[in-house]
């Protein structure tokens, strides 16, 4: 998704890969758009800190359902 795209606060499905034990795995979570910075955007989720992404994070791993 393109950051000029993003609507503070609206919720986006965020998408990522991670290694657990060696093996890639790719998980899938519910996030906020709180602000839209120059070099990225800040989001958040329940009661866990702030995920501040940058331009191509959120190119690669943010999506609009």
């Amino acid at each position: 998704m393109k950051k000029n795209n993003l609507q503070p606060g609206r919720k986006y499905l965020h998408r990522r890969q991670t290694v657990i034990d060696g093996v890639l795995r790719e998980a899938e979570r519910w996030i906020k758009c709180e602000r839209i910075t120059p070099t990225g955007a800040i989001f958040s989720r329940d009661f866990e800190p702030r995920i501040r992404m940058t331009d191509a994070q959120i190119e690669r791993e943010v999506y609009e359902q």
